[in-house]
Parts: C-alpha cells; sequence; structure tokens
C-alpha cells in the first residue's frame, strides 16, 4: 500500500455539515466552538484552532492521536484540545464531542443555578443538567467536565457555553439544541412575572443516617420492594394508570439480575429472571449512579449509557408512576 494515507474525506465533510449547523442555528459565532470526530480507536479528526465552524473548510480539520500530535493536515490544534482528547480517552462508544456557545444556555446558567424542564421530550432525553464552573476562557480543570459526562452526554460550562457528546452527530447536536430550546422557554416564562419560585438551587436535604446497600443484594431489593408497596401515591397512580409488568435490571458486570413483577403497580413478586418484557443492563457504576439518583433512569436509557430491550415507548404511559419510583429510590442508596 506504499506511502497511501486515508483521506478521511467523507468524515470531513460530516464535521463541516454539523459545523455549519451549529452556526446555522445560532449555537456558535464568529471563531467560537470546536467539533472533533473519532475515526478509529485511536484517532480523531479536529477542528483547528480559531477555525470559523460557519465557514469551515477541509483544510481546517486534522487528523491527531489521543496525544494530541498532528498525524495530517496543518494548523494547530482547537484550544480546547484537551477536554476533546480527554473525553475519547475515558468513553470508548463515544464518537463525537461538539462545543457550542449556546447564548441562551449561557445567559440562562449566568444568572440562574438550576433549568426546569418542562416538555416530557427534554425530560427524556436532558434530565438534570449538570453546570461546571468556569474561570478561564479555555477548559483548564478537565476533572469535573469529565466526571459529570459520565452521568450526562451534555455538560454546561458556566459563562463559556456546552459540551455534548455522543455516538453519533445527530445524537450530540440534540442535546445541545434541545438544552437551548429549554432554557429559552425558561426565559419565557420567567418573564411573565409568574409567582416567584426560588431561583437558586435549595439544598439537597440528605439523611446521613440511611443505610446504604450492596447493589441488588437481597437486601437492597427487599427495601426497594417495601418503599414502593408501602407509598401509598405510588399505589394509587399505579391503579391508575394501570401499571402491569415485568421488569429485570442486570449488572453487566457481575451477571446479576432482579426481576420485578408489577401488577397494577405493586410488586408482587421478584425473581432472576431475564426473559422478561422490558430489560435494562448497564456496568455496575452506571446502576450504582441511577440508583442513587445521580444519573436520571430515562436519560439513561436515551443517551445510551444502559442498553434497554422492549417497548420502552410503553413505558411513557406509566410515566408518573416510575417518577414516583424513582424519588423513592432515594431512600435505599447503594454503596
Amino acid at each position: 500500500m506504499g506511502g497511501f494515507t486515508l483521506s478521511y474525506k467523507k468524515e470531513k465533510e460530516e464535521i463541516i455539515y454539523w459545523a455549519k449547523f451549529l452556526n446555522k442555528r445560532g449555537l456558535v459565532t464568529a471563531r467560537s466552538g470546536n467539533v472533533s470526530y473519532r475515526v478509529t480507536e485511536d484517532k480523531i479528526l479536529i477542528t483547528t484552532h480559531d477555525s470559523y465552524l460557519g465557514q469551515l473548510e477541509e483544510e481546517d480539520i486534522v487528523l491527531s492521536d489521543l496525544v494530541g500530535n498532528i498525524l495530517t493536515g496543518k494548523g494547530e490544534l482547537t484550544s480546547e484540545k484537551n477536554l476533546h482528547l480527554a473525553v475519547y480517552k475515558k468513553f470508548e462508544n463515544i464518537k463525537v464531542t461538539l462545543h457550542s456557545h449556546s447564548p441562551y444556555t449561557t445567559a440562562f446558567f449566568h444568572y440562574f443555578d438550576e433549568l426546569e424542564i418542562f416538555s416530557f421530550e427534554a425530560r427524556f432525553y436532558l434530565g438534570k443538567i449538570k453546570v461546571v464552573s468556569q474561570e478561564l476562557p479555555t477548559i483548564i480543570n478537565l476533572e469535573p467536565v469529565i466526571k459529570n459526562l459520565e452521568a450526562s452526554n451534555v455538560v454546561v460550562l458556566k459563562d463559556h457555553g456546552v459540551v455534548a457528546v455522543g455516538e453519533n452527530f445527530k445524537a450530540a447536536f440534540s442535546l445541545i439544541e434541545l438544552l437551548e430550546e429549554q432554557a429559552r422557554v425558561n426565559f419565557l416564562i420567567k418573564s411573565v412575572k409568574l409567582p416567584e419560585r426560588q431561583i437558586t438551587r435549595a439544598e439537597e436535604k440528605q439523611d446521613i443516617d440511611l443505610p446504604k446497600y450492596r447493589l441488588l443484594s437481597k437486601e437492597h431489593i427487599s427495601k426497594l420492594v417495601g418503599l414502593i408497596n408501602d407509598d401509598s401515591q405510588a399505589q394509587e397512580l399505579g391503579k391508575k394508570y394501570d401499571m402491569t409488568c415485568s421488569l429485570a435490571v442486570k449488572n453487566q458486570d457481575s451477571g446479576e439480575a432482579v426481576c420485578f413483577y408489577y401488577e397494577k403497580g405493586k410488586i408482587t413478586k421478584t425473581d432472576n429472571n431475564q426473559n422478561t418484557e422490558f430489560l435494562i443492563v448497564g456496568k455496575e457504576d452506571i446502576l450504582r449512579k441511577i440508583f442513587n439518583r445521580e444519573i436520571d433512569p430515562f436519560v439513561a436509557s436515551t443517551q445510551g449509557k444502559v442498553k434497554t430491550k422492549g417497548d420502552f415507548a410503553k413505558l411513557s404511559r406509566w410515566y408518573p408512576v416510575l417518577v414516583r419510583t424513582f424519588k423513592l429510590w432515594e431512600k435505599a442508596p447503594v454503596k
């Protein structure tokens, strides 16, 4: 094959398309923002420093290894290169990283601490938005950004912009666009002078005396069943929406699984069956975060942090029941 080198022309064209779309949607302007695309396990295409995403050309994209060495192309890597490299080193299933300077999102989190999610679709895909403080024009402290990306594929950089990652461009872009929409909706609702709400994040009340359980242990399962079956609100909702199904959760690392059998919201039995109507499979660290409510269960599914089997669109019919269920999980934290 001699000195043949892949040009990655198709991949560069895809980067150019989405970079220009970011600009078209007003999510980046002038020389702000940057884009990268994993093309092999250890190589990425990434935009160069000071490139204009709205007028991006092939020469503005270089091929780099995960150390930051330019393999083909000219120029310097984007000033946010360390962010992109850290993402691909940490998350093997991530192929795309987008960094936007979304105006409504940036403005909202300058004044407010917590975004209220008003649409059902946004709740499924966004969950509780994570915010990382920024003191410099570029991201120097990567640890909190990467840590928060473990819980959600979209993270806000306070007074800076947004970082979104995904298995493809559409997945990452849609998170940035949906977040910008919800920030805009929040501004509209706050502008009509509704009865005042608390605009700063209330301190989360946690009972430090709550015992912690080993994930999916007999004690953990028994506690979850008791919390749901003994809660009057959960039972009323279960009857109202006729939540009758079998739902299993499997720890991908240990192979442990538990199936919950629901009858109008009441859990009638549990076992280790995995051939169920609904199955959720995830790595132990992700499941632990889900049960500790560090990751929204719906978001874990829509963002691909867990694998799912079954008609999960059907679960939306039981949304109010599940919201109450997930709230109760906070009383059974795992180690």
